[in-house]
């Protein structure tokens, strides 16, 4: 089955070309709800869908995008958080190859998505640790 994914580097493209530059941060929502629409739609059976993950991704993205674009994140945190969220979207594929995500996989994918958000929010908060987990 083919599944679209909005890749971090699309959304850098489209942020470099001005695409989201102009609509603010409703025109970004909106965007990220279409794109997590378009991943677990009507055509993917329930036992597949992992809209949690799929939304904390999205949110994953978009810290990702404000990093860049406050330049709170360096060259090299900034393709480390690409690739590690990269990892995160190969696993919910391997996953679901199987055609069932399981609450152990679920639970895997939100232990991951947590780390990221961890690493992140140091890298853009100066060495602070979150105080909780980015909400499920």
């Amino acid at each position: 089955m083919i599944r679209f994914h909005l890749s971090l580097l699309a959304v850098l493209a489209l942020l470099t070309t001005g695409v989201f530059a102009g609509g603010g941060k409703k025109a970004n929502k909106e965007a990220v709800k279409e794109a997590v629409a378009e991943q677990d739609g009507a055509d993917v059976p329930p036992e597949m869908r992992t809209p949690r993950a799929d939304k904390r991704m999205e949110k994953m993205r978009q810290l990702i995008v404000q990093g860049i674009k406050d330049k709170q994140l360096t060259a090299g945190e900034q393709t480390s958080a690409i690739h590690e969220l990269q990892r995160i979207e190969r696993e919910e594929e391997t996953y679901k190859h199987n055609n069932h995500v399981g609450p152990r996989e679920r639970a895997d994918l939100n232990r991951d998505i947590n780390k990221l958000h961890e690493h992140l929010f140091e890298k853009t908060h100066n060495g602070t640790k979150p105080t909780e987990p980015l909400a499920k």
